[in-house]
């Protein structure tokens, strides 16, 4: 018997086994990086949520101490940082969590023959102009309640306090240098409400922007070849069990 022959039969059979252990190696990395991106997703959402309770309490404590003396009405003047702060902290967490989305839906899911398929049927559910009407809460429009809790309270923090200090100084007006502090920290509470108004904006242009497919890198492809085809139902289940278990031992 030739061995060569012998030795052309052994690495025949050990291509095909060496094929499915990198297909399902593929699988479980892919299947472990999901769980890490949901768990992101929903750390992000929780933070978002504390930020925005932070953001209610802190207006509602600092607008209680403001008009409870008219000495005190300057400190309505912190809202707009405040705002501008945990605000811009929101739409961080907001964008990210868009982001993840996005590279669920356009990645990760079709890397894995479009077993994740929430994420593409959620987006084809939606209209493509339904961020930019006004009467909903799925985009950041002017009326957004969360937008509203920030860069809302913030516009009506700054107009409060300039309408309190010009009745309060009608008949008495205080120093120059109390009238310029005050006039400084109004300016600047108005630089950053301004600011956090044009973040708004941008997020929403950005997230109503059509998504276009990017093509998967060079080294994706082998991974989806080597996949098992989507066939029956059980296939499918029987492929995510065992996807998922390997992901549990890990």
């Amino acid at each position: 018997m030739d061995p060569d022959l012998g030795s052309g039969d052994g690495k025949a059979s050990s291509s095909p086994q060496a094929a499915d252990a990198e297909a399902q190696l593929a699988g479980q990395v892919m299947l472990a990086e999901y769980a890490a991106l949901r768990a992101e997703f929903d750390r992000r959402a929780n933070v978002q949520w504390n930020v925005l309770a932070l953001q209610l309490t802190s207006t509602g404590v600092i607008a209680s101490l403001a008009i409870s003396h008219v000495s005190d009405i300057a400190l309505l003047l912190v809202i707009p940082l405040s705002s501008y702060i945990l605000g811009s902290r929101c739409i961080l967490h907001d964008f990210q969590m868009k982001l993840i989305s996005r590279y669920i839906r356009d990645s990760l899911s079709g890397r894995l023959r479009g077993y994740l398929a929430w994420e593409s049927w959620k987006a084809s559910q939606i209209p493509p102009d339904l961020h930019w009407r006004w009467r909903t809460v799925t985009g950041w429009n002017l009326l957004h309640p969360t937008r509203l809790a920030f860069e809302g309270v913030a516009w009506l923090a700054l107009l409060t306090a300039a309408l309190a200090a010009a009745y309060a100084w009608r008949d008495t007006a205080p120093g120059w240098g109390l009238i310029l502090g005050f006039a400084l920290l109004w300016v600047l509470g108005t630089l950053a409400t301004y600011s956090l108004h044009r973040s708004f904006n941008h997020s929403r242009r950005r997230y109503a922007m059509p998504v276009t497919r990017e093509p998967a890198a060079a080294s994706v492809p082998n991974d989806r070849t080597h996949l098992p085809p989507r066939g029956t139902r059980e296939n499918r289940t029987e492929v995510l069990e065992e996807a998922g278990e390997a992901v549990q031992d890990e």
